[in-house]
């Protein structure tokens, strides 16, 4: 289950920085494109480019060619404040390159992100977001995304498997930033860097928490734009309150959102938990997972949107023990345990268009 609590307004945008001037096609044909005034519901499909080097009004343009030329598909460049969606247009041709959809957000306009086809195919669609836009300008360049938590993010194999996921899926506008390097031994996935730290407790990250000194270091050195928070389980361990593991949720917010008004969370419920020695840590992870959509939807704007995302349902409580099939000790997970968290992530950043 992914729970939806804002809007992302950047991650509506085009996710290339690359989108070529289409005044020296030919005449193409209209594409499906809605454009809304600012705030406003959305109205008429898109303009079409008509004959070569005339600008056409803002939509999403479909062009052809009989030899399949490098075609490209994008919205406008409307007037500030207007919404431009579109139905992400297909390319027509056999060779033609991959277009791309663009959106550019308006005040309060509802933004769809277009999928991108090749070489005449008409799998490129248009996937609805969600959210509605604030004004907000389309994503250039490529995503800064931050895994953050304890050794759950930063000495397991879910953040590579993640980019060798992304990646392998045609998501490749992203990079992963943090201090702490995952160099783990993940069936050849790729090193990332994170903000996984073994043993860190979330809220040894605040007040005068042995930890408190680093949280705005990594938050301005990290320029995160994206945070994917597993947080939490060293707090259960220790027996903290959700009260206080939450509180501290809100102060790691606080910090990388100083540095990106913008930024886009992504908090999990957090896995299961049964260690040898500690029976009641599960009940404890399910009384701290039962207030985190309470908290997201308390702390999520319409710029700086909250999605959960239910880790501890990718597996079964009553088995994720020590020598398990998904986790050796109780805790952490093996390759194949850490596969479904990439999984979930994976999942949910693309339900809402990132990246």
């Amino acid at each position: 289950m992914v729970v939806a609590l804002g809007c992302v307004a950047a991650a509506c945008g085009d996710a290339s920085s690359d989108n070529p001037d289409a005044s020296n096609r030919s005449a193409g044909t209209r594409a499906a494109g809605a454009t809304s005034s600012a705030g406003g519901p959305q109205a008429a499909s898109g303009g079409a480019f008509g004959q070569s080097g005339r600008s056409g009004d803002a939509g999403a343009v479909a062009l052809t060619g009989a030899g399949g030329g490098a075609g490209t598909a994008f919205g406008g460049a409307g007037a500030p404040g207007s919404a431009i969606g579109g139905s992400g247009a297909a390319i027509a041709g056999g060779a033609g390159l991959a277009g791309t959809a663009a959106a550019t957000a308006g005040s309060g306009g509802t933004i769809a992100v277009g999928g991108f086809a090749a070489g005449g195919g008409p799998s490129g669609g248009a996937r609805n977001t969600g959210g509605s836009a604030g004004g907000a300008a389309a994503h250039s360049g490529a995503w800064r995304i931050t895994p953050l938590g304890d050794s759950i993010t930063g000495s397991t194999c879910a953040p590579q498997l993640l980019s060798r996921e992304l990646k392998d899926k045609g998501h490749a506008n992203f990079g992963f930033f943090g201090s702490n390097l995952n160099n783990q031994s993940c069936s050849s996935a790729p090193n990332v860097q994170t903000e996984g730290h073994g043993g860190y407790l979330v809220t040894d990250l605040v007040g005068n928490g042995k930890h408190a000194s680093e949280l705005s270091k990594w938050a301005a050195s990290d320029k995160a734009e994206v945070v994917l928070m597993h947080f939490g389980t060293n707090d259960v361990w220790n027996n903290v309150a959700p009260s206080a593991i939450l509180s501290a949720f809100s102060s790691v917010l606080a910090s990388f959102r100083a540095i990106n008004p913008k930024l886009v969370l992504f908090v999990a419920q957090i896995i299961p938990m049964n260690p040898s020695g500690c029976s009641a840590c599960e009940g404890r992870v399910a009384a701290l997972n039962a207030q985190i959509p309470g908290w997201a939807s308390s702390a999520a704007t319409a710029q700086s949107p909250i999605y959960v995302v239910d880790q501890h349902s990718v597996f079964s409580a009553a088995t994720y023990t020590p020598s398990s099939t998904y986790t050796e000790d109780g805790v952490h997970p093996n390759a194949a345990g850490a596969q479904l968290i990439a999984d979930k992530w994976y999942a949910a950043l693309t339900e809402h268009g990132l990246p």
